[in-house]
């Protein structure tokens, strides 16, 4: 797998949370330790654009049915080939459907990671996502 599709599922599994309710994600954002400042950067970054989260919830919400379908063709893959083949059809249609979203990877995974520490970010991507999910 490559660095930029592992970096992909990583994303999704941390992005995960988002699907849970934001007061839920406030109260699981932890309190920077005493002796240490935020990151500068996560401030920054912060001030993602609306359109940003636009495209990120619509390239999670393929990629998360790309991953669904790969986990269950995995279930039924009987050789390690088979496995193999599964595995890098889903790296490369992850990849094809955020790019197709107008993000780039690199994007995407900077997006979860201002999601990991800036509960605004978290919050706006929630509220992106229940609206794909007929919630909003």
């Amino acid at each position: 797998m490559s660095v930029r599709s592992t970096l992909l599922y990583t994303a999704l599994f941390a992005a995960s949370a988002v699907a849970a309710p934001a007061a839920w994600a406030q109260a699981q954002e932890p309190a920077p330790p005493m002796n240490q400042a935020p990151a500068p950067s996560s401030a920054a970054s912060a001030n993602i654009s609306d359109q940003k989260i636009e495209q990120f919830a619509d390239a999670y919400v393929a990629v998360q049915t790309i991953q669904e379908k790969a986990a269950n063709d995995l279930q039924t893959a009987k050789e390690p080939a088979q496995a193999d083949q599964v595995k890098a059809k889903a790296e490369s249609d992850m990849i094809a459907a955020v790019e197709k979203s107008g993000l780039k990877v690199d994007e995407f995974n900077q997006i979860v990671e201002t999601m990991t520490a800036n509960a605004d970010v978290r919050e706006r991507v929630a509220a992106k996502l229940q609206e794909r999910q007929g919630g909003g």
